[in-house]
Order: C-alpha cells, then sequence, then structure tokens
C-alpha cells in the first residue's frame, strides 16, 4: 500500500511538473466602433459636407448605447441630416425584430449583410435607416429629411446611396 501511494504521489509531482503555469490574462474589452471616424475626404467624396460634423447627441444628451456623428449637405437650404451611429449593445437582429420599424428588407451593402428600414421620429420628420452587422454589434447609417419633401425625394434612396459610399470606412468585418 504504501508503495503504491510512493508511486501515485510522483507521479503527481511528474505531471504537475510538466503542466504549464497558467496566469491570469486581461481580456480585451470590446470598443466600439466611432462613427466621427470617417475622414473628410470620405464625406466630401459622397455629397456631403467635409467641414460640418455634429459629435453626439446634444449638449447634456446622452445615450449610452449609441455613439452618434452627424453630416449634412452642403450649402444653407439643407433638407436632410445623414447620421451614423454605432452599437457595442445592439445587433443587425434586433433592428430586424423591433415593431417600430416599417417598410423594412434586407439589402446588400458593399459586401456586407445589411437591413433597410423606415422608422416614424416625429410627425415633421421622415427617415430611413441602413443597419449594418459590425460584430459584436451594429452601425445604423439614416437620413433625416425635416419640413418640405418633394414627391422626388425618396429618403431611401439618398440614405442608401450614401451608405454605399460610407460602408468602407467601416471596420472590415470578421470573417
Amino acid at each position: 500500500m504504501r508503495k503504491w501511494f510512493a508511486v501515485l504521489s510522483a507521479a503527481i509531482v511528474l505531471v504537475g511538473g510538466c503542466s504549464r503555469n497558467v496566469e491570469p490574462e486581461a481580456v480585451a474589452e470590446q470598443t466600439r466602433w466611432d462613427p466621427c471616424s470617417i475622414t473628410p475626404e470620405a464625406i466630401a467624396a459622397t455629397g456631403l459636407d467635409p467641414a460640418y460634423r455634429d459629435e453626439g447627441w446634444g449638449e447634456g444628451i446622452v445615450v449610452e448605447d449609441w455613439e452618434r456623428c452627424a453630416f449634412r449637405p452642403p450649402g444653407s437650404d439643407v433638407l436632410y441630416v445623414f447620421s451614423v451611429k454605432s452599437s457595442l449593445e445592439y445587433s443587425l437582429d434586433d433592428l430586424r425584430q423591433d415593431p417600430r420599424n416599417f417598410e423594412d428588407h434586407d439589402v446588400v451593402l458593399g459586401d456586407r449583410e445589411a437591413y433597410q428600414y423606415r422608422t416614424k421620429v416625429a410627425e415633421s420628420a421622415v427617415t430611413c435607416n441602413v443597419g449594418v452587422d459590425l460584430p459584436p454589434g451594429v452601425v445604423v447609417f439614416m437620413a433625416n429629411f425635416m419640413g418640405d419633401m418633394t414627391a422626388e425625394t425618396d429618403p431611401c434612396a439618398i440614405v442608401f446611396a450614401h451608405a454605399s459610399d460610407l460602408v468602407y470606412a467601416l471596420p472590415a468585418a470578421a470573417k
């Protein structure tokens, strides 16, 4: 019995001695992509004013789940604001399941899966959005029209055109 105990103890020491020392490692925290990192050159290339950019949600307004950057067309008679929002808290599937979205359908933006939808934010505003998967979160491009719109004005065509130009400014999609 003593011999068996000695052999078992020696085996444990040998196996333990050959094992790798495991130290706790810090796991990198996910960082949310900053939509204001889109370059002025990319903004100009899509037909928006490269000198204008509105970061955040406005003075005193904090929206923890989303980062936002807004742009507008050049000139003083601006019909819409183009916003880019990013979140780590939401996904493309969350957008698809939101009952407030309407006139919605899946689209392809560049080489990425995307989802286009309308929302009603107020009686005087018309919006169209294109959400793009950016694991572990999502990016939403939005055209927000205010005031008078002509029958030819299609906010979804405008947001899709800008988003198509800017999708290449997003970080590479995980393969």
